[in-house]
């Protein structure tokens, strides 16, 4: 039984007050609508007609809410909403660029089967993809959306080479960005999920301002009526060999941005989390790229499980899942408004810029954070630091992959596409001679104080997770202590590690440690002889991933393991 933690209003099998589900259900869909802009930043940057960026903004709103219904309804049943995913701008548009929308649509369609199946392996596919690879892949999509931030405000004459830069352009942005920063830092609570949207009010005040946008101004050449079905333009297939690269880097980077999402949601139910379940892992991964498929097959852009939705249902205490049920059902409500999605299309060139240079940085910041999550060790400083210095090189010099345009090999030398394949293959080289083990003799009690020490000699040594190696050292040391009353003789120990794992096992001679199934009482610790060793043999089950009791010979054994 998972145990509720105190800051839950309604768990997620619980069914809030109508009112309570009508008002939550509009804010997290309040966020979706926002993050629209990433559908935009697509659309202007392929300089689609009006009708065809109109049909995509439609296509998408609907997806999002359908597989957001769907997905609560009969997927795993957690409160997931899914929005616009920003991880695939510049592979959407490096798809549409080459090959058009039915480049993008055998994109999306191959990248959400891949995640299917990818979803089904996710346990088995950890290996491949440590924190320094995933964070690799996430600062070069960064990386890779920071050219595309002058489109519009900065032009170059191929003439006469001349550079010109729009000042006033070069002000709204700033001014977006400014305003959008701003508010995620000082706004406090649910308000600062809404700084995206601050930020793009500020730059259409500013852009009115100067002249170059006006207020009710909506995309020239587009006429809707206030009320009518979806948009959808059916973009049929063009198949090319380099968007099947594109669309595994974009399954696996999504995987594992999409992991972390479900189980910060799942941890939210339970207040002694301690491993994801799998199973459900599995059918929200499997979910999300089967809807990222049929979004490409209409014609719309790519699904993604929100992080800002996650930290409002932690905001609101409620992880129902009806709210999510109700959520889906306004977003599918407003496709069938255009007049209002019309207008969103209107956003000015350098609002949108303003916008993307603010999720580029975050994208290269969430990646640094990512990378170094882990102590660094020289294996993965080589890792994080030669893949990384391969795409900015890509990134910087163009000519260096000019002779392979037009050919399969275009998509694969691109910045962020080489970078990945360039860590996944040093992370896999670098595995060689990776297990580490440390063998070591404690003479009880007494060296309980040394475990913070020997911990975080070894995780530098050997590239630990920095909270693993502090729930590590914790352990020890109370097993340390629990072993100096039973033992009668010195305790070896012997800690082993191969990054996805890190296990100690304690041999000693004496009486076999017994381990509580529940936690004990106040009357255990005050009325039981042993009722302090309880606790202590309680809070180390709670601080391992697996632990095991045996015997060899006459010596006694206590296995512990920590996934990292």
């Amino acid at each position: 039984m998972a145990k509720r933690p105190t800051y839950l209003q309604y768990a997620n099998d619980e069914v809030p007050p109508p009112l309570s589900i009508a008002i939550l259900a509009f804010q997290h869909s309040a966020i979706v609508l926002i993050n629209l802009v990433y559908v935009v930043i697509i659309t202007k940057s392929l300089n689609l007609s009006a009708s065809d960026q109109f049909a995509m903004l439609s296509t998408t709103l609907l997806v999002c809410g359908i597989a957001t219904a769907l997905q609560a309804k009969f997927g795993n049943g957690l409160l997931i909403v899914f929005h616009p995913n920003p991880i695939y701008i510049p592979l959407i548009i490096a798809a549409g660029l080459s090959t058009g929308p039915g480049g993008i649509a055998m994109l999306l369609v191959t990248a959400g089967v891949m995640q299917f199946v990818f979803g089904s392996l996710v346990r088995k596919l950890r290996v491949f993809f440590p924190p320094e690879v995933c964070g690799v892949v996430v600062i070069m999509l960064g990386v890779s959306l920071l050219p595309g931030t002058l489109r519009g405000i900065v032009t170059q004459s191929n003439e006469s080479n001349l550079v010109h830069v729009d000042t006033a352009g070069l002000v709204v942005a700033i001014i977006t960005l400014a305003v959008a920063a701003a508010g995620s830092v000082w706004l406090k609570g649910m308000a600062r999920f809404f700084s995206l949207l601050l930020g793009c009010l500020a730059g259409l005040i500013v852009a009115w301002l100067f002249g170059i946008w006006h207020f009710g101004e909506a995309k020239s050449g587009l006429d809707v009526p206030a009320f009518a079905l979806p948009s959808i333009h059916l973009p049929g297939f063009t198949f090319s060999a380099g968007l099947v690269y594109l669309a595994i880097v974009a399954a696996l980077v999504n995987v594992v941005d999409e992991l972390g999402v479900l189980i910060g949601t799942e941890r939210l139910d339970d207040a002694d989390w301690q491993l994801p379940k799998f199973t459900k892992m599995s059918l929200g991964l499997q979910a999300s790229g089967l809807f990222t498929a049929l979004s490409g097959a209409l014609g719309g852009a790519a699904m993604g499980m929100s992080s800002a939705n996650l930290s409002l249902a932690y905001a609101t205490g409620v992880t129902s899942r009806v709210v999510a049920m109700a959520a889906g059902a306004i977003l599918v409500g407003v496709t069938f408004v255009p007049l209002a999605l019309k207008h969103v299309l209107s956003l000015p060139d350098a609002v949108v810029a303003g916008i993307l240079f603010y999720a580029a940085c975050y994208f290269v910041v969430s990646g640094a954070e990512l990378a170094l999550s882990r102590m660094l060790s020289p294996r993965r400083s080589l890792v994080i630091g030669l893949s990384v210095g391969v795409g900015v090189l890509l990134q910087s010099s163009p000519t260096l992959t000019a002779r392979f345009a037009g050919t399969s090999l275009e998509h694969v030398l691109a910045p962020m596409t080489f970078a990945t394949i360039v860590a996944i293959v040093l992370n896999l080289i670098m595995r060689i001679g990776i297990r580490q083990t440390e063998t070591m003799t404690f003479s009880g009690a007494a060296d309980s104080a040394n475990a913070g020490d020997i911990l975080e000699s070894l995780g530098e040594r050997w590239g630990l997770h920095r909270q693993t190696g502090v729930r590590a050292a914790a352990a020890m040391s109370e097993m340390l202590d629990l072993l100096g009353a039973v033992a009668t003789g010195p305790i070896d120990c012997t800690i082993a590690y191969n990054e996805l794992f890190l296990t100690m096992n304690f041999v000693y001679d004496g009486p076999p440690l017994v381990i509580p199934e529940r936690a004990p009482t106040a009357d255990d610790l005050s009325d039981a002889p042993d009722g302090v060793l309880q606790m202590g043999a309680w809070i180390v089950r709670k601080l391992t991933d697996h632990m095991r009791i045996s015997a060899a010979g006459q010596k006694q054994q206590v296995h512990m393991g920590f996934e990292c």
